[in-house]
């Protein structure tokens, strides 16, 4: 029970006496972020199959399919296309 309490204490008072460099090394201090230095993101992009500005294969579907489409669906989910669709 001593010598494990007197290798944690040496242990201790080793890793604190240690360099900067040491502790680095150790991973024992930790560097902070120099904001002047942090890199830019670049701005994400939609990619050209999923812009739902243009023109898409959904709303290519002929008015015949989309309504045998619209028998599968409950009236609530029904309700909710009508409304996306009117924006």
């Amino acid at each position: 029970m001593l010598k494990k309490i007197l290798i944690s204490i040496s242990t201790i008072f080793f890793l604190t006496s240690c360099s900067n460099s040491t502790k680095k090394t150790l991973g024992i201090t930790e560097e902070m972020p120099n904001e002047l230095r942090v890199k830019k993101a670049k701005p994400l992009e939609v990619p050209p199959h999923l812009d739902r500005s243009s023109n898409n294969s959904v709303s290519k579907k002929s008015t015949k399919e989309k309504k045998e489409s619209l028998k599968e669906l409950s009236p609530a989910e029904k309700a909710l296309v009508k409304e996306v669709e009117e924006k």
